[in-house]
């Protein structure tokens, strides 16, 4: 269970980085039809019912992508079970490199590429949440990059495709139950988070710390949870 509170946990990080936390409003706007002025005022005007609908998925549509991600990366590690453990050591270096990016401590340049894909135009009902969800999923960014590929190398190395696709499903719940808790209560959750901006390099900061210790118990073989 131990892996699975870990993704989970990766997947609260991912979404209280600085790339989407503060893109939610524009998220919640396009899928649901209100403004993002209405939605954080909490105008009247703004119907929960709506805005939770489109978010559900949402949900469903980045899930499906990660999970789809969880099963090919186990089936990657399953093609080189032989080479595991030289595996688990290339991945725990790359992690390690990607939390020392992440805290700032060294910038990669080549990980401030953002490849995200352009979500406007695909709103419109359920089906259009759906596909904004997958879009979203299919063009993350640097900022949650790095904690996904975490999770994927964890997925790799996992042993089965039943495991990896686990991990990835938790990873998503990660970000599904805050992202449900912003549709669901608006313009409170966008005061309650508002008190709390300046705090979130510092979530970046730890996100980068934890990579760093989990790249080093992976090269070292010390992810005992992982068995």
């Amino acid at each position: 269970m131990g892996h699975l509170f870990t993704a989970f946990g990766a997947g609260l990080l991912s979404f209280f980085s600085p790339c989407v936390l503060p893109l939610l409003p524009g998220y919640l706007s396009m899928l649901s039809g209100f403004s993002a002025s209405e939605l954080i005022k909490g105008d009247p005007k703004v119907l929960t019912r709506k805005v939770v609908i489109s978010a559900v998925f949402f949900v469903l549509g980045f899930t499906v992508v990660f999970s789809i991600m969880g099963a090919a990366a186990s089936a990657l590690g399953d093609l080189l079970a032989s080479h595991r453990e030289v595996l688990a050591k290339i991945f725990g270096v790359v992690m390690a490199l990607l939390g020392v990016h992440m805290t700032g401590l060294v910038n990669l340049n080549f990980l401030n590429y953002e490849k995200r894909l352009s979500l406007r135009g695909l709103a419109g009902g359920p089906a259009g949440a759906f596909l904004m969800g997958f879009a979203f999923a299919l063009g993350w960014s640097p900022c949650i990059g790095p904690v996904l590929a975490f999770i994927l190398s964890l997925a790799a190395v996992s042993g089965t495709a039943a495991k990896g696709v686990a991990l990835l499903l938790a990873y998503s719940a990660g970000m599904a139950v805050p992202f449900l808790a912003a549709a669901f209560l608006t313009a409170r959750f966008f005061a309650f988070i508002g008190r709390f901006k300046g705090a979130l390099r510092y979530v970046e900061i730890a996100a980068g710390l934890i990579l760093m210790a989990a790249g080093a118990l992976l090269f070292f073989n010390r992810l005992m949870w992982m068995d």
